[in-house]
């Protein structure tokens, strides 16, 4: 039986033991590759509070996470993958005990997070547009074809203006 040390306040530090029941116990770099975050992305998360203090190796000092803590991680990958606030994320994961008390909240914050993808996705196309409009135009300057070039920016005013738009919002926001 192995003894890991499972930090808190800075008091006293409770002791869990691990046994055969609590089941397998994985080091930083296992968590890391199930979870796909890099180690010191996990020591940070935890270093602010979006992952709750790890059980500790007496022995190494070395963090020990356990299936739960990796369930966590997966969660945590994933709200990160969607681009969410840290913030945001702490809410949200502070709130998922609350249960049905706390589950408007939890959509609330999911659709906002769709929100604001949504505006991603938009400003993205509107750069695509940008890019393949650019694309056209260098096109016809190769082609010594400065009649067409001229045409097609003046009929891509709203093109370059989107394009224009979706940089400055999100260099503002």
């Amino acid at each position: 039986m192995t003894t890991i040390m499972q930090p808190q306040a800075e008091t006293q530090t409770p002791q869990i033991q691990v046994n055969q029941e609590s089941g397998p116990w994985y080091t930083i770099r296992q968590a890391s590759l199930m979870s796909g975050m890099p180690e010191t992305t996990l020591r940070y998360y935890e270093t602010i509070g979006i992952i709750p203090p790890i059980a500790r190796d007496p022995s190494s000092g070395h963090r020990c996470y356990n299936q739960k803590d990796l369930d966590l991680l997966e969660t945590i990958s994933c709200l990160s993958a969607t681009g969410m606030s840290l913030e945001h994320m702490r809410e949200y994961l502070g709130n998922r005990a609350g249960g049905a008390e706390t589950a408007g909240r939890q959509i609330e914050l999911l659709a906002e997070q769709g929100r604001r993808l949504s505006q991603q996705m938009a400003d993205l196309r509107a750069r695509k547009r940008y890019v393949q409009l650019k694309i056209k135009y260098w096109g016809h300057i190769r082609d010594h074809d400065q009649a067409g070039a001229t045409e097609l920016i003046n009929q891509s005013a709203q093109i370059i203006e989107a394009a224009k738009r979706s940089g400055n919002e999100r260099l503002a926001g």
